[in-house]
């Protein structure tokens, strides 16, 4: 009990949240922040589907393009949020060791998973608001009935669940690089690595396994299942694919019942939580007695 007590204490009761988050918000340039990137979205958005709805007369056209520009939107939300809080956590704890402040963190009562989960929520933080208000921009879809209000929540906390993951992987990576800017370069090298190592495994497998009758073939499923699993971007296409039924069933066809993204969903929460244990672990090595319990008073 009181493990479990310390552990929701450490995300909503960090004071580095609290210290962190304030200086972030309260002045007048993050409101105009939140402003500006909410109208200059919405105007786009509002722009582009006008124009489609203008345009378009067939009724297959019109969700053709409505479901292209989705694909578009949530990629653009993906990677924009992707790299800005892979680049806000990479600089955490980084830049507390370029200060030589890291020291003097270390020296307080907090734990290790305190000060990293404290490092990691106030870095993220304003990333996050940003990305969250950004949902109803998403709701403008479902006035134009390409999907609905629960395909449109589970599509964004899709996407926070993999950003999520890379900020994590940054975080861990900051603990043991000195500079920031290398961990932000580690994490983008490893998701382009990843989608062009996916990419090949399918066009080797498409040339190896050919079936006529148009159904992919045991060895053939099982590399599309992988390729889809350790890709981010493979997975989020196949899972916007499935919630907004568009026409692109023939991506990656398998015959497994359980699907790609669902395995790389479990990939990245697991690495989520691994990734902060081991940051805690590594933030400090002699101090390990310490990493989640406080020093007795």
């Amino acid at each position: 009990m009181k493990s479990r007590k310390r552990f929701v204490m450490a995300i909503f009761s960090n004071p580095i949240v609290t210290k962190e988050i304030k200086q972030r918000t309260r002045g007048l340039k993050f409101s105009f922040t939140i402003a500006g990137w909410l109208l200059l979205m919405t105007l786009f958005t509002i722009m582009f589907l006008t124009s489609i709805t203008n345009s378009v007369v067939e009724i297959t056209r019109y969700k053709n393009s409505i479901q292209n520009f989705c694909f578009f939107l949530i990629f653009l939300f993906a990677g924009f949020f992707g790299l800005l809080i892979t680049i806000l956590c990479s600089q955490a704890i980084a830049k507390e060791k370029e200060n030589q402040t890291l020291d003097i963190l270390l020296s307080t009562p907090l734990t290790n998973f305190e000060i990293v989960v404290g490092k990691m929520i106030a870095a993220a933080g304003e990333a996050v608001i940003l990305f969250f208000s950004a949902i109803p921009i998403l709701v403008l879809l479902y006035f134009y009935g390409i999907t609905s209000m629960g395909d449109i929540l589970l599509i964004m906390l899709y996407v926070f669940a993999l950003i999520l993951f890379y900020g994590s992987l940054s975080l861990l990576l900051s603990t043991l690089i000195k500079k920031g800017i290398a961990a932000t370069v580690i994490v983008i090298s490893i998701v382009l690595a990843s989608t062009i190592l996916s990419y090949l495994i399918v066009t080797i497998s498409a040339q190896k396994f050919v079936n006529s009758a148009g159904q992919p073939l045991q060895a053939q499923s099982f590399w599309n299942l992988i390729s889809i699993s350790i890709s981010s971007a493979f997975a989020l296409i196949e899972f916007i694919n499935i919630r907004l039924n568009s026409g692109l069933n023939a991506f990656l066809q398998y015959s497994y019942k359980i699907k790609g993204y669902q395995i790389h969903l479990l990939i990245c929460i697991v690495g989520t939580i691994l990734n902060i244990f081991l940051s805690a672990i590594f933030l400090s090595p002699l101090r390990r007695i310490r990493i989640f319990k406080r020093k007795p008073d």
